[in-house]
């Protein structure tokens, strides 16, 4: 039989009830999950990463504040209710009783206070601190009552309380280990960590003291990096692994065709392209940029490598967001147009710049395209195969002209945008600034309406695909394949894997 699950955003919570998990029966406790991810996590600790392979086993360590739904509506989770002033400003959280981290420290309103004052300490060099510039006060009303008061109103803080900037970290562990917390990774979710192989594995272990009565159900998760996309897939159709995190364009049909795998697909939050360092020789002139973006044929790059499983990109808001309405929107690909920014740029014979992309068959497919559809006008690009790790640090650091890697796809256009491309964003690792930019960014966080926050981000658009601070070039569907034999699984659009009610069938 074939099985293909292909859902909206805004359809999956209802679509859900049409799953084959309607049908299972009561779930089996006990079993390992061997999942496989396509890169191996390199910074862990949910304050600092930025990584997507990071964020998915850290969601499953560390309970957030709140948490998404399959609609992407905010949900109780370390919170059971909350009140929020009818200027926006303040968050009143009431906190469940008779939760503890998992080494026996209670999480309370002291705890939540103490990972906010963590995230912003600039000491700290925290990539959340962006996310919270508006936070003015913590307020510690009680044992289970914590108020957060911002200086302004800021559309995206509760989706933020629901990704890394809500995941809550022991501050004992904190305290006794210091720099050392991102290889003990100490949180309140349903599994602690227990074992962690650079490039071979990360172990999760179920925690037996985890706040919602009888979950998890598996004794333990197994991730292992498999970088080579064959090999995913095949370790996937063997049943060796259970579940695999990304896949890849040219394998949706095989999947589907499988009798023994479900591949799931809801419209995908994230964007995918070249990122460029504004400041570097080679990116540093927007005119290049421009050259650069126009020598791509969108289309051509999603028909070739992914077929229905990719829409071409505008910018950084995907067509599943409330932001842009179609693909069709994306800019086409004109030559005469790159010649002219090529010559506005001093540069017009062309010029060459390297692209730092990761070793796997599909980075080494996209990026191949681009080299060769820029070539024409004179635009040499020098693939240089770098491990995801080291290329993030490069990035961080600005040692790098472009780079194409995959970052964590976010629940709210802000938080897809601000913290990635505001001068003071907590990973512009384009290191961009631009006052207009600023400006729109810093108005969408501000406004409450969605509607007014449509009409910025539009805006912002504008100015994205005239600086080029990146070139966008595709959105990839959120797309997860899984063996019938894992059950349980609710496939969430932020492209994160929770496993917290996942079970396994009794062979």
């Amino acid at each position: 039989m074939k099985k293909l699950l292909m859902l909206s955003t805004a359809a999956a919570m209802t679509a859900a009830l049409t799953m084959p998990g309607a049908l299972w029966a009561d779930p089996v406790r006990g079993g390992t999950l061997n999942v496989g991810l396509a890169d191996d996590p390199p910074e862990m600790d949910p304050h600092l990463t930025s990584s997507n392979a990071s964020r998915t086993v850290l969601h499953n360590i560390f309970a957030t504040l709140v948490e998404v739904d399959e609609d992407l509506q905010i949900q109780p989770e370390l919170a059971e209710s909350w009140e929020v002033s009818e200027d926006g400003t303040e968050y009143t959280f009431h906190l469940r009783e008779g939760v503890t981290f998992h080494d026996g420290t209670p999480f309370d309103a002291e705890a939540v206070a103490f990972n906010f004052a963590r995230m912003m300490d600039r000491d700290f060099g925290s990539a959340r601190a962006g996310e919270l510039s508006f936070v003015e006060e913590v307020v510690v009303e009680d044992t289970h009552r914590v108020t957060v008061r911002l200086s302004q109103p800021f559309g995206a803080f509760l989706p933020a309380m629901a990704s890394w900037s809500g995941m809550m970290v022991s501050p004992t562990a904190v305290q006794e280990l210091g720099a050392d917390f991102g290889q003990a990774l100490v949180g309140a979710g349903p599994f602690r960590l227990t074992e962690r192989v650079r490039d071979d594995r990360v172990v999760l272990e179920r925690f037996d003291g985890y706040f919602k009565d009888g979950l998890p159900y598996l004794d333990r998760v197994i991730y292992r990096p498999f970088v080579d996309a064959e090999s995913r897939i095949v370790n996937l159709e063997t049943g060796s692994i259970h579940i695999i995190n990304t896949v890849p364009g040219r394998a949706v049909q095989r999947l589907q065709d499988s009798d023994d795998i479900t591949l799931s697909i809801v419209g995908g939050l994230g964007f995918r392209g070249i990122w460029v360092n504004t400041q570097s020789e080679e990116m540093g002139s927007a005119e290049r940029r421009a050259a650069v973006s126009a020598c791509i044929d969108r289309r051509i790059v999603v028909d070739t490598v992914f077929g229905d499983a990719a829409v071409p990109a505008i910018g950084p808001f995907s067509p599943a967001t409330w932001v842009v309405d179609s693909p069709d929107e994306a800019p086409h690909r004109d030559l005469d147009r790159a010649r002219e920014m090529l010559e506005a740029a001093g540069v017009p014979d062309g010029f060459s710049f390297p692209l730092l992309i990761t070793p796997d068959d599909e980075s080494i497919r996209v990026a191949s395209i681009y080299a060769a559809m820029c070539q024409e006008v004179g635009i040499d690009i020098q693939l240089q195969q770098v491990e995801f790790g080291t290329i993030i640090s490069r990035m961080g650091e600005g040692n790098y002209a472009a780079a194409q890697i995959e970052l964590s796809p976010r629940n709210d256009p802000d938080l897809s945008s601000h913290p990635w491309f505001h001068s003071e964003g907590g990973v512009n690792f384009s290191h961009y600034s631009s006052p207009e930019m600023d400006r729109i960014l810093d108005a969408a966080r501000a406004a409450v309406d969605q509607d007014e926050r449509r009409a910025l981000y539009r805006e912002a658009l504008e100015v994205f695909n005239t600086d080029f601070p990146y070139i966008f070039t595709y959105h990839l569907q959120e797309m997860k394949a899984f063996r019938d034999e894992m059950q349980g699984y609710r496939h969430i659009p932020d492209s994160m894997m929770r496993f917290e009610d996942v079970w396994l069938t009794a062979d």
